[in-house]
């Protein structure tokens, strides 16, 4: 498969994941306050335990869902353009998520937030790199070390 028509084959396919999900789902997203995205950000701010917890479990699958997307589309593009080949994130994430099903990363990440009220400021991403991916993987992240 040609990299455009994959690239193009992930985001439809994360377009029906994202907007996926019950009545009711949908229904319980509208009648939580809305962050004001009206100032200007100057960097993307991070999904924290707060937001977690309050997130619905669909809005959770999405979220790795598309850390997946992102994964699998530099993976495909290094298998297409070898130079592109490193032992980069997504790389790692590849190698540490290999074989967990969605709702079991889900479940893991909530029940850590659960267990660590102290750290709902801690983002999400670093709670799925620190306790499911960075256990799992041969060798950190600069090729030969493991932090």
């Amino acid at each position: 498969m040609q990299l455009p028509k994959l690239v193009c084959v992930c985001c439809v396919l994360a377009l029906v994941g994202a907007t996926a999900g019950t009545y009711n789902d949908a229904r319980a997203a509208e009648e939580k306050p809305v962050t004001d995205t009206s100032a200007s950000l100057k960097e993307m701010p991070l999904l924290d335990g707060e937001v977690w917890q309050a997130m619905t479990a669909s809005e959770r699958i999405a979220f790795i869902w598309g850390i997946g997307h992102v994964v699998t589309m530099e993976r495909e593009a290094a298998e297409q353009r070898p130079e592109l080949k490193k032992a980069g994130l997504a790389a790692k994430m590849a190698e540490g998520l290999s074989g967990i099903p969605m709702n079991e990363i889900t479940g893991m990440i909530t029940e850590y937030y659960k267990e660590n009220p102290g750290s709902l400021n801690e983002p999400v991403m670093k709670v799925l790199w620190d306790r499911i991916v960075n256990p799992r993987i041969k060798a950190g992240f600069v090729e030969g070390t493991k932090e």
